[in-house]
């Protein structure tokens, strides 16, 4: 019976044994090599940006800030003063924006549109403004009053006499126009070409025998 026992446990070790792959054997190596490739790990998918154009009369308000915030890259600083507009005009995060997408438009457009269309029917006027790249949307009376630059500028050139230039007297003598005293002159200034005339000629007298 112990024989017996051995022999079959040497058969199953045997058997088991050659039931074994070599692994120097191409099987066995593509085997291990597929175990052992990890497999490539898929890539969260990025929700599509949607453009302003998708505004909708039922969007809620805070969807529409939402959209124009990742409308541009880097996306826009929107502060949204929610305490504000909803217990002082009655918007919410939650209240349709009542208007549709319009393709086309900036953002500066699709804001004031949001601002005319929220405060119909609001018991106040919302409005925004942009502060060092900024937006800022609250109640008109809320918003800060907008910072005024003073800009000097030189308008001495704009406001100074006119120039007043030197010109030589010119002698009428000199180009011929002048009396008996200029004469010569006249004709002399004549001959060079720097009058208009020759003037009067020197006065002579003739004597005769």
């Amino acid at each position: 019976m112990v024989a017996l026992v051995a022999i079959l446990s040497a058969t199953v070790y045997t058997a088991d044994r050659n039931a074994l792959p070599d692994s120097n054997s191409p099987a066995a190596k593509q085997t291990v090599k597929a175990q052992a490739a990890p497999t490539p790990a898929s890539k969260p998918r990025q929700p599509a940006v949607r453009s302003p154009a998708s505004f909708t009369r039922q969007m809620p308000f805070s969807e529409a800030i939402d959209i124009l915030r990742n409308a541009t890259k880097p996306p826009l600083n929107v502060v949204v003063l929610w305490n504000q507009i909803g217990s002082n005009a009655g918007v919410y995060r939650e209240t349709p924006i009542g208007i549709d997408g319009v393709a086309g438009l900036r953002v500066g457009q699709y804001l004031d549109l949001l601002m005319v269309s929220l405060s119909a029917g609001a018991s106040a006027r919302l409005g925004y403004t942009v502060n060092q790249g900024v937006i800022t949307i609250s109640t008109t009376d809320a918003l800060p009053a907008p910072k005024q630059v003073a800009r000097v500028y030189d308008i001495s050139d704009l406001v100074a006499p006119p120039a007043r230039y030197f010109t030589a007297p010119i002698g009428f003598g000199g180009m011929g126009f002048g009396g008996p005293m200029m004469a010569p002159f006249g004709g002399y200034a004549g001959g060079f070409g720097a009058g208009y005339g020759l003037g009067a000629p020197y006065a002579s007298t003739t004597y005769r025998r």
